[in-house]
């Protein structure tokens, strides 16, 4: 099958690897679709996350699939069923010479029954991955290619709103990309006032006529702090939400903080930095991903019309043309691309 590698020098490929077997607790899943994550996926490709890896590896973990195939001990998964994050390999693991970078962009991946391996052995110690493998409902509706969207957007809901994010709160996000939108939307469903920081128009005005920002700021044509200052009567913001991944850029927004105001540090940052070098622990706002938990508000909330998933992706490639596809992202041509397999 086809699979997305990394070098970690920049460099991705499309090569041919084995199909994983499914064990006896595990469905074997056709991968239908899988999106860029302009964060994770881009410091993978250059080696820049926080943690130390081996390459190459396998690259992806906004995937859904189908289950095609599954094991004899499975009881909460069915042929048919539509699963988010299928994975060729579990993180911390390696398949076939390649390091789990979770390799999302492949043909086909696994999912694991958890549930049923820990009712049939309370010691077993599933992959902490798998708690993110859930099932899409058949009449849910929604297209494979926008399902992917469904993994951000349940990342970023659980995180405003365990940053304190609430009704009439002064939300300043940093970043105006696929996460930086989602951000964005999520503080406007949740009541908040947000300004939408980026360093290019286009973003800009996508983050206030689609997504739904308030002010926008263009930190290259005007001062971050003194807009700020205007735009909030000089009270300043309650929370600056970073997606930027820059810590020098946080750390000079932190003076637009009211007081008592907070920091929710979404991105990830230098590899050996101490978080505390950042932010100061007592400005943190101690924000949750919560994916899982966030699975059924999400699907509700596209069942209510709260959230239309085609906004967050800019286009849709092949999988053989993944490589072009993260260099639109990289030179900002695309802010996120789905990949899908059903040509590939």
């Amino acid at each position: 099958m086809k699979a997305a590698i990394t070098d970690g020098k920049g460099k991705v490929w499309i090569d041919d690897i084995p199909v994983p077997e499914p064990g006896d607790y595990e469905c074997l899943c056709k991968t239908m679709a899988c999106a860029t994550c302009t964060g994770t996926d881009t410091k993978h490709i250059h080696d820049k996350l926080p943690w130390a890896q081996e390459y190459p590896g396998l690259l992806g973990h906004e995937s859904v699939g189908v289950v095609v195939e599954v094991g004899k001990k499975v009881r909460n998964y069915k042929m048919g069923d539509i699963v988010l994050r299928p994975a060729v390999a579990y993180p911390g693991t390696q398949f076939a010479g390649y390091t789990s970078m979770w390799g999302g962009f492949a043909e086909y991946g696994l999912a694991l029954d958890a549930a049923a391996m820990r009712a049939d052995d309370p010691s077993a110690t599933p992959n902490g991955y798998t708690k993110f493998q859930q099932v899409i409902p058949a009449d849910a509706g929604i297209s494979f290619v926008d399902a992917t969207m469904l993994i951000t957007l349940k990342e970023c809901a659980s995180y405003v709103a365990t940053s304190g994010v609430g009704f009439r709160s002064r939300v300043l996000v940093l970043g105006a990309g696929s996460v930086g939108i989602s951000m964005i939307w999520f503080a406007k469903v949740y009541g908040a006032k947000v300004i939408a920081v980026a360093r290019r128009d286009e973003q800009l005005a996508y983050a206030k006529d689609t997504i739904g920002a308030d002010e926008v700021i263009n930190v290259t044509k005007q001062d971050l702090l003194a807009t700020v200052a205007e735009l909030t009567d000089g009270q300043g913001v309650d929370r600056i939400i970073d997606t930027t991944g820059s810590a020098d850029f946080l750390k000079s927004s932190l003076p637009a903080l009211a007081e008592g105001g907070k920091v929710a540090a979404y991105a990830t940052y230098t590899r050996g930095k101490a978080r505390a070098d950042i932010v100061a622990p007592e400005l943190e706002a101690g924000g949750a991903t919560g994916e899982d938990i966030a699975h059924e508000y999400l699907l509700d909330a596209v069942k209510l019309g709260l959230v239309k998933l085609a906004d967050f992706y800019s286009h849709v490639v092949t999988l053989d043309e993944l490589p072009k596809a993260f260099d639109m992202v990289a030179s900002k041509e695309a802010f996120k691309v789905v990949a899908t397999m059903e040509d590939a």
